[in-house]
């Protein structure tokens, strides 16, 4: 199961929950730009939970949470974004959104793989 309301995201620990993010806005963001989307258990962690490079195309990022990425997280509240580390091409990152946004691993009662 996949929820998401405004920015908000709940996910079924352990299921497969791909959906997208359309970026929107004045900046036009180049099909192939590089998009750094990470999870966190809060924004002061250093480690993420769930980082992944994805490409925009047509100003579109597909996301996958598989499996692996949730199935041994604790249930629970993280916090998420995306950021293009490379904007200008000089290694330049840029933050998309305002802030972090709620990320939530949802309890499950079927343990499968």
């Amino acid at each position: 199961m996949i929820d998401i309301q405004g920015m908000n995201i709940t996910v079924s620990r352990g299921d497969c929950s791909p959906f997208t993010i359309t970026l929107t806005g004045e900046d036009e963001v180049p099909d192939g730009t590089k998009v750094l989307f990470t999870v966190k258990k809060s924004s002061g962690h250093k480690e993420p939970v769930i980082e992944k490079m994805l490409n925009v195309v047509d100003r579109t990022i597909t996301i996958r949470i598989m499996n692996a990425d949730t199935r041994n997280l604790p249930f629970g509240e993280y916090e998420w974004d995306i950021r293009l580390p490379d904007w200008f091409g000089e290694n330049e990152p840029w933050t998309p959104m305002e802030r972090p946004e709620k990320f939530t691993v949802a309890k499950v009662i079927g343990n499968v793989g």
